[in-house]
């Protein structure tokens, strides 16, 4: 199932770049489609602001930080996304990567999501079917078909018509959940179903095969010795990925820290964009000979990339909480101990997560934000002293 959603994430944003040139497009930092007006056609925005209150007859594409949607849009939904509200109204399919995700309103066909938190509130209806992965989701809206979903927390009070097909950490069917037919699930603890709740079917429990196979052996000592050791190595390596950039490259540090300060929904945007965009342009590289060394050389780059951008959010929260202790510290302890709170808050289950994964989108887009602000600068300096 993982396989399947990844690629109809790389497919949904091909289709994003494939229909931009063919659409109208907006690079203001606000895009608004005010009440009472209607755009016919396709709609295409980026920006850091979409505000959609008026009408849609087409299909809607985004790229942007903030999207307020409280208007008709009588066609699909496409966009990637830092933060999205969807109050109005969606006639055909509504497929979204962002980093939180809140519908209040109605979705006439299938809802695709892919975020970091997702709300789909009791107001909410989707007319067929739900596919969702994401790090926690309170699922209030009502489903007129199947239900599938990744996530490490799922919270169901409504009513899905048909199956129910699970992948999680933890899942809670409360007294006012109904589930039409047959709920299956994966996960290492039994659901919480509370009195009250309704499950038409049959109910399907999948243990963890992983979790059950090492359960009470020496196996799982070990794996638990394994488990802090990759802790400690992980936090050894980001401590002097610290220190070489506090000692070496500064400049690199301070314009990072710089750009999560003054624009931190922009930085989440390009981390989305980057964790999307980067994967696919391998995977295109991989599919010509001549490009394979190049591709398998971004892809290590990509992942020592994503895995060390953390480091910039964690010089960043020093900053911000020191600051407001008023205390003045020295910058490498300041670190280490922001390291250290972040180490321990990292293992709660769902919030060190969403945590972890937040730093990591922040960091990969302030550091991309950062170098291209360094590269505007020289340029600028460049042209200066050539005059």
């Amino acid at each position: 199932m993982r396989v399947i959603f990844i690629h109809l994430l790389l497919l949904f944003s091909s289709i994003l770049w494939a229909e931009a040139p063919k659409q109208e497009h907006k690079e203001d930092s606000i895009v608004i489609l005010p009440s009472g007006s209607v755009h016919n056609g396709d709609f295409f925005a980026t920006g850091g602001s979409v505000e959609i209150s008026g009408t849609v007859n087409g299909d809607v594409y985004l790229f942007a930080e903030q999207v307020i949607i409280d208007g008709i849009i009588n066609g699909d939904l496409l966009g990637a996304v830092g933060s999205i509200d969807i109050s109005g109204e969606i006639q055909h399919n509504c497929r979204i990567v962002g980093g939180q995700v809140l519908i209040s309103g109605k979705v006439g066909k299938n809802v695709t999501l892919a975020a970091g938190n997702v709300q789909l509130l009791s107001s909410a209806t989707i007319g067929r079917n739900l596919v969702a992965v994401a790090g926690n989701i309170d699922l209030g809206a009502n489903v007129g078909y199947d239900a599938t979903i990744i996530a490490s927390n799922l919270r169901i009070s409504s009513n899905i018509r048909n199956d129910l097909l699970a992948h999680i950490g933890h899942l809670r069917l409360t007294s006012r959940g109904v589930i039409g037919r047959n709920l299956e699930y994966r996960s290492n603890s039994p659901a919480w179903i509370e009195n009250g709740a309704t499950i038409g079917g049959t109910t399907t429990y999948h243990p963890s095969f992983v979790h059950e196979l090492v359960k009470g052996t020496w196996i799982q000592s070990l794996m638990v010795g394994s488990k802090i050791i990759a802790i400690l190595m992980n936090f050894l390596y980001t401590f002097v990925i610290g220190v070489i950039l506090i000692k070496i490259f500064p400049k690199n540090l301070e314009s990072a820290i710089y750009e999560l300060k003054k624009r931190p929904f922009k930085a989440l945007t390009y981390g989305i964009m980057l964790l999307i965009l980067l994967p696919l342009a391998s995977l295109l590289m991989l599919m010509t000979i001549l490009a394979i060394p190049f591709a398998l050389t971004l892809i290590a780059l990509n992942i020592i990339g994503f895995y060390t951008a953390k480091v910039y959010c964690i010089f960043w929260a020093s900053n911000w909480i020191f600051g407001k202790l008023h205390l003045k510290i020295n910058r490498l302890l300041a670190y280490f101990l922001t390291l250290v709170v972040y180490f321990c808050l990292t293992p709660i289950p769902i919030f060190g997560t969403i945590l972890a994964f937040a730093f990591m989108l922040l960091g990969v887009g302030a550091g991309v934000l950062s170098q291209t602000r360094k590269s505007i600068f020289n340029v600028q300096g460049h042209t200066t002293s050539n005059s």
